[in-house]
């Protein structure tokens, strides 16, 4: 059976990795193509004999020199190619796909409604299916801080050890990227829909209560790597977005062994909530892993033996390797959407514990195969 062919429009961005994440792990052909100036071939090629259509390109901030009003027409510029290569299509897809916002009353939002109604148009000329999704404020793994995202922006300045301040006790509408992602790929019905609670959780808050949310993640993470409570989907969900800002920084977490003539005690996971802890014998050569999980977050520790822990960014080269062992112990968390392994390269055989933040379900295991 051909896997369905999805071409992603403005797939470079933040949303762009978590659908493109998504979509491989469903088993779709995937296409990218811009929708910048001078992109026009490469875009009707894109789209011609595709499946779906999902577009996402958009500029929501301006560029140094540049206006909100430039931001606004280049994405309503950005729509119109995409408009144009559905009508010239060959083949032309079956469904049309907007990430569109809940944002009105600024430019921005005009410009995306307007961008909207032009593929709208042009789709319905060809007979396609076509399906807005209205996003509010999206957060998540890989956000761009001091752009348009005030989730990264408070996790970077707190990484960095500033003190970010807060004016107004402002309301805030939050998605995770991954539920956005969903959506996007899902088979929604046609027109303009808006998120609700029965459709994706919605995390319903403030400015200064994000902020202190975030606080309470990072302190005891930063100071001894104390996961908190991953009970509550937001908390976990925040907690997965700060992994993805702190892990490059600092891969591995030190542990503390406590000796005496008997030998030795280290804590390997201090968690404010559930999830379980794992352990395993690998013989020397050997490499356990190779995947990867979409809302899990889990922790590595060697015990005994000498191994090396590869992570790769799904859909991306960068990758780190850890060469660790038992006699000098640290923690290595799994970012969500990093496929990860783990070999032994001794000559013993190889004692790691695992902690996972959820008991495993046979039904929804959250684990996809991918190789480093």
């Amino acid at each position: 059976m051909t896997s369905p062919i999805i071409t992603v429009i403005g797939a470079s961005g933040f949303l762009g990795w978590h659908v493109l994440l998504h979509a491989r792990l469903s088993g779709c052909e995937i296409r990218t193509a811009s929708a910048r100036p001078g992109h026009e071939s490469e875009l009707q090629e894109a789209i011609d004999g595709a499946s779906t259509v999902i577009h996402l390109a958009a500029c929501n901030r301006p560029g140094e020199g540049q206006t909100l009003e430039d931001a606004a027409e280049a994405t309503l510029a950005a729509a119109r190619r995409t408009a144009s290569a559905l009508q010239n299509a060959t083949k032309p897809p079956s469904r049309v796909v907007i990430a569109g916002t809940t944002q009105s009353g600024t430019a921005y939002g005009a410009a995306k409604a307007n961008g909207t109604e032009e593929i709208m148009r042009a789709a319905g000329a060809r007979s396609a299916t076509t399906t807005e999704w209205l996003l509010p404020n999206l957060f998540g793994e890989h956000g761009r801080p001091r752009h348009n995202m005030v989730t990264a922006t408070f996790i970077e300045a707190l990484l960095d050890g500033e003190t970010p301040t807060v004016n107004g006790n402002h309301p805030l509408t939050l998605l995770a990227a991954r539920h956005a992602a969903e959506l996007l790929l899902s088979p929604a019905p046609a027109g303009r829909l808006e998120i609700t609670e029965d459709t994706a959780p919605l995390r319903h808050t403030t400015v200064p209560e994000l902020l202190d949310r975030l606080r309470a993640i990072h302190g005891p993470y930063s100071e001894r790597g104390q996961l908190p409570d991953l009970s509550d989907g937001f908390t976990a969900e925040l907690t997965a977005a700060y992994l993805s800002h702190s892990f490059p920084r600092r891969p591995s977490i030190p542990l503390v062994a406590h000796s005496d003539p008997r030998g030795s005690f280290f804590e390997t996971v201090r968690v404010a909530g559930g999830g379980q802890v794992s352990f395993s014998t690998t013989v020397p050569g050997i490499t356990r892993g190779n995947h990867l999980h979409l809302r899990k977050i889990e922790r590595f520790v060697v015990l005994s033996g000498s191994a090396r822990i590869s992570i790769r960014k799904s859909g991306t080269a960068e990758r780190i390797d850890l060469d660790v062992t038992g006699e000098d112990p640290v923690a290595v968390d799994m970012p969500i959407g990093w496929s990860h392994n783990i070999t032994n390269t001794g000559e013993d055989t190889l004692y790691t514990q695992f902690w996972i933040s959820e008991m495993y379900d046979p039904e929804d295991p959250d684990t996809f195969p991918e190789e480093v």
